[in-house]
């Protein structure tokens, strides 16, 4: 039976008070929940339960899918009203038709900046075509080579969906051959636009030739016209545009918005058979400061725990990442905030309004004093366009001019970075793929082959003899690895353990582990206590955890294309925070019998102390200097070995590094490190299965790049003139210096 140690929770308060003099009733109401629900002696996973379950991950919200099609006729003098209706609406998908200019589509992207923006040129002086899509749907353009018709594909819930904009003038014959290439793509279709196709079937009193070839072709495709009977245009009660698709009719809602500066109106479409999910405006922020002092208040009960119970170090770690985990969560409140999405003043929306009535007003008098009134209110609401946007940009110098450096950097940030373009599909020589599902078995398969071990023949000596030695190492026994590892020097002080959690980096990113290095350099410095004779203890069997070999693996699109190949992704592997600290400590006793045995050629900069990149420019430089004073032509070939890291051999590096009579507990600890490694891949939330790593220093690792340094430290005995060569890393610069 569960029981309440009242002594024990008497003297956390105690402590607890001395730290919460300053607080809030709420944080101090929090922490004194959190030591209650300490003192309780069920187990500590029921408590580390209990605590996650008070971080209630926020659902997303499921609205229909909404569509907003507007022949604007004018861009750049009704684009006021499209802003208006979008900051109404916030519609997922903005068809736009007739933009009556060339406009540059770096302009529409700056206003409709929430959107994925997808341009067709159009085929007469007023033409081109618009299809704008919420960057949460992650469309991917089709290319057509045509003006006037622009197609993307998107995936929602795991289905893909076409969505074609198009507008047909009036003089030119409807393109239903692409039309019909395009719905043969995907089986649900949506086709909007201004198509000028009469038929008495949608509600026109006449029907032209367009019209019934439209017909006949929507008859053939089991496509219907959703919006029929729908007044479109303000000259005539027509309707020329047209909302189609292969959705059941009841499941479609269309209706005319009363925005009518052009001479269309706008129509906004609900598809309420297609729900979107889009993640509530709020965000997770962690209270450090209650996060810092519950640990240090436990930091005597979690020593004594340690002292007091037996277990193994890799379950040990486990468990304290478990109790790192939920205190961060149990110490996490959200915050509501404000999504950035196209919108205008108030002041503008009223002088819209009044635009509008005045458009109406002229429509029906035709008089010379109604179309002065019209043009002179449509230059005020332009000028006040202009100043609406010439006081977001003041604002923004503003807060650079603030004299707190960390909101100018904030500030000045969003100015130059650019962010990775995300990939809705994957291209290959014969097909794209667009399905998840299909995605993420196509990346599976191109990390399985990319992570095979390297060919070698057991008739060359050197291979025969480095995997003779993988296998001693590999296999040896436990309790011998013990004895090799007896009087090595990786053992390791408070002071190691501290330097080691300074110099990470704060990052926030984290594995599987749900650990990021913020959690950890936010520790207090009691733990150190604590942490150093559970790394000691697994430095001396050379033990690894098994759950720090598996990488959370993200794939990041290198290119501007949203539908990318597999060579031009970028992986990113994160590991375990506690592994990574593992590493940092190896490479203190590692590199400095690397730099005792003056391994590493000085013409190596990357991944080793006070050195960088910077290191080989002003060589080459300085080389490049004096070839200019002396007027000598002087080469510089740069290759860039490719996936050099991923292919390293891993017994060839076991036996250089014997060969360099690297003490045995090294070679045991670098086994470990390699053996049973896998990476998950992570596509948006669906994961795949574990995928094993066979010949690879680990990416996302801190050991991974030094490894492939050692293995290639004798690259310079090839080059005639080593010391013409720069290396970083992988990277090679090799110029050519006249004798």
């Amino acid at each position: 039976m569960d029981q309440f140690n009242i002594y024990k929770f008497t003297e956390l308060k105690n402590k607890l008070e001395i730290f919460t003099s300053n607080w809030n009733n709420f944080d101090r109401k929090l922490a004194l929940k959190m030591i209650e629900g300490w003192c309780w002696t069920y187990p500590r996973q029921t408590l580390f339960s209990k605590w996650q379950n008070h971080y209630q991950h926020v659902q997303p919200i499921s609205n229909n899918l909404s569509v907003l099609h507007y022949n604007i006729r004018n861009f750049y003098k009704n684009q006021y009203d499209l802003l208006d209706m979008i900051e109404r609406y916030d519609p997922n998908i903005i068809s736009i038709n007739e933009l009556g200019t060339d406009v540059p589509i770096k302009t529409i992207k700056n206003i409709l900046f929430s959107y994925d923006v997808f341009k067709a040129q159009g085929s007469n002086s007023h033409g081109g075509v618009i299809v704008a899509i919420a960057k949460q749907l992650h469309a991917t353009a089709v290319n057509h080579q045509q003006p006037n018709i622009i197609t993307v594909i998107l995936t929602v819930n795991n289905k893909p969906y076409t969505i074609t904009s198009l507008y047909s003038p009036p003089t030119k014959a409807l393109p239903l051959k692409i039309l019909s290439e395009i719905i043969k793509k995907s089986k649900s279709n949506i086709i909007i636009g201004d198509l000028n196709a009469k038929h008495e079937q949608w509600g026109c009193s006449l029907r032209n030739k367009k019209g019934r070839d439209l017909y006949q072709w929507l008859q053939t495709n089991n496509l219907v016209v959703h919006n029929e009977g729908m007044t479109t245009s303000v000259r005539s009660e027509t309707t020329i545009d047209l909302i189609i698709s292969n959705e059941h009719q009841y499941s479609v809602q269309s209706q005319p918005l009363a925005h009518n500066g052009s001479d269309h109106f706008p129509i906004l479409t609900e598809f309420t058979d297609i729900t979107t999910t889009e993640q509530i405006n709020t965000i997770p922020k962690v209270n450090w400061e209650i996060y810092t002092t519950i640990l240090t208040i436990l930091s005597p009960e979690i020593h004594n725990d340690t002292q007091s119970r037996i277990t193994h170090p890799s379950d040990w770690f486990e468990n304290f990442q478990d109790f790192l985990v939920a205190l961060k969560l149990r110490a996490t409140k959200w915050y509501k905030i404000k999504r950035k999405r196209p919108t205008i003043s108030e002041a503008l929306r009223i002088m819209l309004e009044h635009k509008h009535y005045l458009q109406n007003r002229y429509r029906h008098t035709r008089t010379e004093e109604d179309r002065l009134n019209l043009r002179t209110w449509q230059k005020i609401i332009q000028r006040e366009f202009k100043q609406h946007r010439l006081n977001k940009w003041n604002q923004f110098i503003s807060n650079i001019a603030l004299p707190n450096p960390s909101t100018f950097w904030k500030t000045v940030k969003s100015l130059n970075k650019n962010r990775s373009i995300q990939f809705s599909a994957l291209s290959d020589d014969k097909y794209t793929l667009n399905d998840p599902v299909q995605i993420l078995s196509h990346l599976i398969d191109h990390f399985t082959s990319r992570f095979t071990p390297p060919v070698t023949d057991m008739n060359v000596q050197t291979d025969k003899e480095a995997q003779e030695l993988w296998n001693v190492l590999s296999k040896a026994d436990h309790v011998d690895i013990q004895q090799a590892c007896q009087n090595s020097d990786l053992k390791f002080s408070l002071e190691d353990i501290r330097g080691v959690i300074r110099g990470m980096n704060s990052k926030i990113s984290s594995g599987f582990d749900r650990i990021s290095n913020k959690m950890i350099k936010r520790l207090p410095e009691i733990y150190a206590h604590i942490l150093a004779p559970q790394y000691n203890a697994l430095f001396s069997s050379a033990c690894w955890s098994k759950n720090w070999k598996q990488a959370r693996t993200i794939c990041f699109n290198k290119t501007d294309h949203p539908a990318p190949t597999t060579q031009q992704l970028r992986p990113i592997s994160l590991l375990a925070v506690l592994g990574k600290i593992y590493e940092r400590l190896f490479l203190l006793r590692f590199q400095k019998w690397m730099t005792i045995h003056n391994i590493l050629s000085w013409q190596q900069s990357g991944a080793r102390a006070n050195q960088s990149t910077i290191s080989r420019v002003y060589h080459l430089l300085e080389q490049l200097t004096n070839s200019l004073r002396y007027n000598v032509l002087t080469p510089v070939l740069f290759v860039d070995f490719k996936q050099a890291i991923d292919m390293l051999w891993q017994q060839g590096l076991l036996l250089k590094l014997k060969r360099l009579t690297c003490p045995t507990p090294y070679l045991l600890w670098i086994t470990n490190y390699f053996k049973d490694r896998t990476i998950t891949i992570d596509l948006n939330g669906l994961l795949s299965d574990n995928i094993t790593i066979e010949g690879e220093a680990s990416q996302g690792s801190v050991f991974g790049a030094i490894a492939y340094t050692i293995a290639h430290h004798d690259l310079q005995q090839i080059f005639e003139r080593p010391e013409n060569n720069h290396l970083y890393v992988d990277d090679l610069g090799s110029i050519y210096v006249c004798p």
